[in-house]
């Protein structure tokens, strides 16, 4: 996996590429949780044409942000996917129709702008 972590001035910016595992996520998200517990800033999600991450996964991702967020103390705020293109699309939309039992809503673009016009509205 190869991951990078841009702080933006309004959001943090998360690109993903390579072979990705459930864990390797979860690490990257315990990264960002022990910077902002309160999930306080937004995060835009880059995926890399070539992510390599089993919709599998998509369970013990959830399970683990449940986890996380559970302690939050009020709704969190939001995640936008940025997918690389319409197949990857579809597989992240399942994803974000199982993340709606998250406190924060989670939503998949293939279009930068509109991402970051939906994450910073």
């Amino acid at each position: 996996m190869h991951y990078t972590i841009l702080n933006h001035d309004r959001f943090v910016e998360i690109q993903l590429a390579g072979q990705v595992s459930p864990w390797d996520i979860l690490k990257l998200i315990h990264e960002l949780y022990r910077k902002d517990p309160e999930k306080q800033t937004p995060d835009l999600w880059v995926l890399d044409q070539n992510l390599d991450f089993s919709m599998h996964s998509f369970p013990p991702v959830l399970k683990g942000l449940l986890k996380l967020t559970a302690r939050l103390a009020k709704k969190g705020c939001n995640s936008a996917i940025l997918s690389a293109d319409e197949f990857q699309r579809a597989e992240i939309d399942m994803y974000c129709q199982e993340a709606a039992t998250l406190p924060y809503e989670v939503q998949n673009f293939t279009n930068r702008k509109n991402a970051l016009s939906w994450l910073l509205d």
